[in-house]
């Protein structure tokens, strides 16, 4: 009787199957894929810190996907880090296309004692919902925005008030930003349905 062939698949490494929640999954994981993630999101936003952002915020959430036990699959992995990291750069790419063009229109306007967000708007109404809005943020949300816009510190200085990273402000201060976009667009739509 002839040997049995194996036709199975091969077993994932022991850190990567089921729940990895020891720190020898992530230094795994970042060991596998750190070096193709940064080559992979460098061509794709053409700035290095941008990219080390995308690697940082991939294996994250990679690895919390790892966690919850999402990937079933363990041969699939490299497929998914990549997606993730494709999805990753897409959403960072559009947060500083919005951020640019915010603060191309901030910086048109004149400087005053007010966040130059705040400054410009045109109508007094208009600022009373950026305040307004602007209060409905987080500590941490409305911290980071305060220092960008209305002390016009740099990424680094801010980095070094609050112990983070210049790369973790530069994530911060995107979603500081897309949060008080959706409370604008909220209050928008608000005043634009017609009241019954």
């Amino acid at each position: 009787m002839p040997p049995e062939r194996y036709t199975g698949t091969p077993p994932a490494a022991p850190e990567l199957e089921g729940p990895a929640t020891s720190t020898v999954a992530s230094d795994d994981l970042a060991r596998r894929f750190q070096a193709r993630l940064l080559v992979f999101a460098a061509r794709r936003l053409r700035n290095r810190a941008a990219a080390e952002d995308v690697v940082q915020e991939t294996l994250r959430r990679v690895l919390e996907a790892l966690q919850s036990g999402r990937l079933r699959n363990p041969n699939a992995l490299p497929a998914f880090v990549f997606e993730t990291a494709r999805h990753v750069c897409q959403r960072l790419l559009r947060s500083s296309q919005r951020e640019q063009r915010a603060l191309t229109r901030f910086s048109a306007q004149p400087s005053d004692d007010q966040p130059q967000a705040l400054a410009a708007l045109i109508s007094e109404e208009e600022r009373a919902r950026v305040r307004a809005c602007f209060a409905r943020l987080g500590d941490d949300d409305r911290d980071v925005l305060t220092m960008t816009f209305a002390e016009g510190l740099e990424t680094k200085e801010i980095a070094g008030r609050l112990g983070i990273s210049p790369g973790a402000v530069r994530v911060r201060r995107h979603r500081a930003l897309g949060r008080l976009a959706e409370l604008m667009g909220e209050t928008n739509r608000s005043n634009r349905e017609p009241r019954k």
